[in-house]
């Protein structure tokens, strides 16, 4: 009966067996759906951020040409202003050289003109006279004589001229006779004056002009200067404009080529994932159906051998390594893992999904409930807060499109910034959420595992025992049935643990046990042999078991590390993006401050109008999209758990 109920034990280790690989099999499924359930969100997400950087990249090349063109403009008008201003400075330069030599050539002639008279008009020598004379005789001075005078004048003062060169000539040859002189007609005295009062009146006219012509350059100077200095602040500006949007379009360029790097990868994973899991199916088929040839052939060994000897000493030693059944824990899991990857899930979806895999299942579909009711509410309520913001705005608007110019690019900054800044600060939150869960898993995997690892040791412990007794009763047989001691077998090899890439999806939580026939006979001592072997074998599964299992956990707790260590490192990078953004964010509201005040009244409401609408507006359609998303997650994820009644 020991024998028999060994087989009978045996026949129970089968079934164990069986259904091991059954949750070994549900184990492998389960993870093949989890990792291409992750694996295709992961593609599809990375493929519509590819497509959105992609559109990013477009704008910011637009709007890079757009600036080039503008910043080409201002540097032409730039040129043109300061050539305008160089020209008008050279004509200016010369006016003045002009106006200079005139001046002085009308005030020394002036001054002849003044000494000719004085020298006349008190008959003085023949010497005074002619040095008058000379004076007055110069091409210039007969020059402007001319313009002045006219040919009878001239004719007039030419004589006068000559006269005094000739009395000067007498006065050489007699010197003592001529000692004055005085002129036969106050005629030249009338022409003199004539001539003093024209060139005075010429001298005050050429100031004048040249004070005008000082103080219109003046003002066309400054005009031309306010222009360029205006044009220079432009192009700065125009120039800073456009550094920033390529080091945006630089940012998104980078950021797409990660993408797709990473995007890559992803799909050779889910290939290679897909293989696996394909093989695995068929891997269990064939076994199946192989346990059962076995399963048969035990039953059949049991009605041929049917005794009364003892089987206590092999109670406790045949135990099964069967996997106990997680459905519940797992259809849990399978519904807090469909919580999980909605796309946009805040703190109360991870939350939520905590409570649908910790918590009884009235507690969670009672919190399902509660959230669909609340999500339903949000759905209408943002419905009428939209119409109203759109009937709003369009009235507000009327009132402020001739000064909304003025601000919005300023706006558009901000928006931008703050947008920005409120997606860092939730992928913050929710990497600071993850490492939080990941810990949480590390914690309860090593629980876990110190579980396994004391029913390893029981198992090792009773299966030591079973073959020293199943050791010393062959040996006693062997006496008489020596010719069964060469089926013997060996005891099975440990099996190899293939560890996961970044492509390779690695060897799964599980992996099926060697296949070794059971053979039944007719004979006690080749069952003794053979459970002998299954024994051994048991141990060596035990062992390779305990590797897999130890494997298994020492990369999930490398993994977990990795991920926590990419979180951290991410939360780093993001907090001095962040900041960065903050700064800007700071300096553009300084800036709108000043450009608000002429807007206070209408952009008080209109202020007041964006804060509660934008958000709505700009994101309406994806919102209830999204909404409408979850909705049917928490469905799907309370159908899961009204299938575990």
């Amino acid at each position: 009966m020991k024998i028999v109920r060994m087989l009978q034990d045996m026949a129970a280790q089968l079934e164990k067996e069986k259904a091991d690989d059954e949750a070994v099999f549900a184990s492998l499924d389960c993870w093949c759906k989890t990792n291409s359930e992750e694996k295709s969100t992961a593609i599809a997400k990375a493929e519509a951020k590819m497509g959105e950087l992609k559109s990013s990249m477009g704008e910011f090349s637009a709007k890079i040409e757009e600036l080039r063109e503008g910043l080409a403009s201002t540097k032409a008008k730039l040129r043109e202003d300061t050539d305008a201003l160089a020209t008008a400075t050279a004509i200016r330069m010369k006016e003045v050289k002009s106006f200079h030599e005139e001046e002085k050539e009308l005030m020394a002639t002036i001054l002849s003109v003044k000494q000719a008279l004085k020298a006349l008009k008190k008959h003085n020598s023949f010497t005074q006279v002619y040095a008058v004379a000379k004076s007055l005789d110069g091409v210039k001075t007969m020059q402007l004589a001319k313009n002045v005078l006219g040919e009878d004048k001239l004719e007039v003062l030419k004589a006068f001229l000559q006269e005094a060169e000739g009395a000067s000539s007498l006065r050489r040859g007699n010197p003592k006779g001529h000692q004055s002189y005085a002129p036969q007609s106050g005629q030249i005295f009338g022409i003199l004056g004539t001539m003093q009062e024209e060139f005075e009146a010429s001298l005050s006219d050429s100031q004048k002009e040249e004070e005008k012509a000082k103080a219109d350059f003046a003002a066309l100077k400054s005009a031309k200067e306010a222009e360029l200095g205006a044009g220079k602040d432009q192009q700065a500006q125009l120039e800073q404009d456009d550094a920033n949007f390529r080091e945006k379009n630089q940012q998104a360029y980078e950021e797409f080529n990660d993408t797709q790097a990473q995007l890559e990868i992803d799909q050779e994973f889910l290939m290679n994932l897909n293989k696996k899991c394909a093989a695995s199916d068929e891997e269990f088929e064939k076994r199946t159906a192989d346990r059962m040839i076995e399963i048969k052939a035990v039953e059949d060994t049991i009605v041929i051998l049917n005794s009364d000897e003892s089987f206590e000493a092999f109670g406790k030693s045949v135990n099964s390594f069967m996997q106990v059944s997680a459905s519940t824990s797992s259809l849990k899991r399978k519904a807090a893992d469909v919580l999980r990857s909605v796309k946009g899930g805040d703190a109360a979806w991870q939350a939520l999904a905590a409570v649908v895999e910790l918590d009884g299942f009235a507690k969670a579909k009672a919190a399902i409930d509660k959230m669909v009711a609340d999500l339903t509410k949000q759905q209408s309520e943002e419905v009428t807060h939209r119409d109203w913001c759109k009937e709003e705005m369009q009235n507000n608007d009327q009132e402020t499109k001739k000064k909304y110019d003025q601000k919005t690019n300023l706006e558009s900054s901000i928006s931008d910034l703050t947008k920005t800044i409120d997606t860092l600060t939730k992928s913050i939150k929710a990497n600071e959420d993850q490492i939080t869960t990941t810990q949480a898993e590390m914690k309860k995997a090593s629980e876990i595992r110190e579980g396994e690892n004391a029913d390893f040791q029981q198992t090792m412990s009773d299966q030591r025992i079973t073959q020293a007794i199943l050791k010393k009763a062959i040996d006693r047989m062997n006496q008489a049935y020596s010719e069964f001691t060469s089926m013997m077998q060996a005891p099975g090899a440990a099996m190899h643990v293939a560890s996961a890439t970044h492509t390779d999806p690695g060897s799964g939580p599980a992996k099926f046990k060697k296949m070794e026939q059971n053979a039944g006979g007719d004979r006690v001592i080749a069952m003794l042999t053979d459970v002998l072997n299954d024994s051994k074998k048991m141990e060596n599964d035990a062992a390779a078991g305990e590797q897999d299992a130890q494997s298994g956990y020492e990369m999930f707790m490398k993994d977990s590390n990795k991920s926590v260590k990419r979180l951290l490192r991410t939360n780093v990078n993001q907090s001095e993006e962040k900041a960065k953004a903050e700064e800007a964010l700071s300096r553009d509201n300084t800036d709108l401050s000043a450009t608000m005040k002429t807007l206070e009244g209408l952009n008080a409401e209109l202020g007041d109008l964006h804060q509660q609408c934008d958000f709505v507006l700009n994101n309406f359609s994806k919102r209830q999209e999204a909404r409408a998303l979850e909705m049917d997650a928490l469905r799907e994820a309370k159908n899961i758990l009204s299938g575990m009644k």
